[in-house]
C-alpha cells in the first residue's frame, strides 16, 4: 500500500476514555497507519451530501483537548474560512464519530473542531476549483493548523487524496435556505436524489419498493456503466424547491437515511428499473448476464 504523507491527523485523539467517548469516538493504536482502501473507488458513483433540515439534536458543547478550549458554533450559517484540509481513511473506518454516527470513508462527511454536529458545508479546493458538499459529523483535525478533515472519497473527489493535503475554502450551508433555493439545471444536467447504489439489481429493486411502501415516493433504478455496473436508486428529477423540501421531509418521516445530491443528464427510460415495462427490460438484460438473477415480485 502506498504511504500517504500528511493524512494521519488525529494525534490528540489519544485522550482518556471518558473524554474520547464524549468528543471523538474514533480511536485506534498510534502504531496503526492510516491510508486509502485497498481497492480503487469509482467516485462517479458517490454523490455529494444533500443538505436537509436537521432532525436530530445538534451537538455543540464546549470542550477542552490538549490544553486548548474549543467553543463550537450554534450554526454553520454564514461560516466562511480558508485553510488546509487533510483526510482520514482506513484507520478510523467503521469507528464511532463524535456525534455517534459510524465513520464511513466512502461517504461524503468531514470532521471540524467547532462546526455544530451535524452540519453541512461546501468545500472548494483552491488549487483546482473542484467543490464538494459534505456532512460534518466528527471532531478534528487536532494536528497543527489544519482546518478540516475530510473523508477519503471527499478528498478523492477534490483531487488531493494522493498528496494528503490541500488549501481549501469552506462555506457553511443553511439547510432550510438550501431546501428553498431553485433546483437549477447545471450544464444540461438535472437534479436527482440518490438513496443507494448496489451491485445486486434485486437489492436495488427491494429498496425502490420499500421507498414507495413506507414513504409513498416513486424511485427508479438506474444502471451504471460496465465493467462493474452499479444499480443506483434515485428519485427525481427534482422539479422545484418545494418538491425538494417535500421529498426530504417524506424520507425523513419514513426514517430513511439522508439522500445524496446528484446532477446528471436525463437518463433513458430503457435503462431504468421502474414499475411496468421498463423494469422488465432491465430484468431481461440481467437474466442474459446471469441465470442466478432473482426477479423482484
Amino acid at each position: 500500500m502506498k504511504k500517504i504523507v500528511g493524512i494521519n491527523t488525529r494525534g490528540f485523539r489519544l485522550v482518556p476514555a471518558v473524554m474520547l467517548s464524549a468528543l471523538v469516538g474514533c480511536s485506534s493504536s498510534p502504531q496503526v497507519q492510516d491510508g486509502p482502501p485497498a481497492d480503487s473507488v469509482d467516485i462517479s458513483t458517490i454523490p455529494d451530501a444533500v443538505p436537509s433540515p436537521i432532525q436530530v439534536p445538534v451537538k455543540n458543547t464546549p470542550y477542552t483537548l490538549g490544553g486548548i478550549h474549543y467553543q463550537p458554533m450554534a450554526s454553520a450559517n454564514g461560516y466562511a474560512e480558508k485553510g488546509q484540509a487533510s483526510w482520514y481513511g482506513t484507520k478510523f473506518h467503521g469507528k464511532q464519530t463524535a456525534n455517534g454516527e459510524i465513520y464511513d470513508m466512502f461517504k461524503m462527511t468531514a470532521a471540524h473542531k467547532t462546526l455544530p454536529l451535524p452540519s453541512y458545508v461546501k468545500v472548494t479546493n483552491l488549487e483546482n476549483g473542484q467543490s464538494v458538499v459534505v456532512r460534518v459529523n466528527d471532531r478534528g483535525p487536532f494536528h497543527g493548523d489544519r482546518l478540516i478533515d475530510l473523508s477519503y472519497v471527499a478528498a478523492k473527489k477534490l483531487g488531493f487524496a494522493d498528496s494528503g493535503l490541500a488549501n481549501v475554502a469552506i462555506e457553511g450551508i443553511d439547510p432550510e435556505t438550501f431546501a428553498r433555493s431553485p433546483a437549477h439545471e447545471r450544464d444540461g444536467e438535472l437534479l436527482y436524489l440518490q438513496l443507494a447504489a448496489f451491485k445486486n439489481y434485486h437489492n436495488a429493486q427491494l429498496l425502490r419498493r420499500d421507498l414507495f411502501s413506507r414513504a409513498g415516493v416513486q424511485a427508479k433504478v438506474v444502471k451504471g456503466d460496465a465493467p462493474e455496473p452499479l444499480y443506483r436508486v434515485r428519485i427525481g428529477p427534482v422539479e422545484s424547491p418545494d418538491h425538494l423540501e417535500e421529498l426530504l421531509e417524506g424520507l425523513s418521516s419514513a426514517e430513511f437515511a439522508s439522500p445524496y445530491l446528484v446532477y446528471e443528464k436525463p437518463v433513458d427510460e430503457k435503462s431504468m428499473g421502474d414499475a411496468g415495462t421498463s423494469e422488465k427490460m432491465v430484468t431481461e438484460v440481467e437474466a442474459e448476464q446471469s441465470e442466478q438473477v432473482v426477479k423482484a415480485p
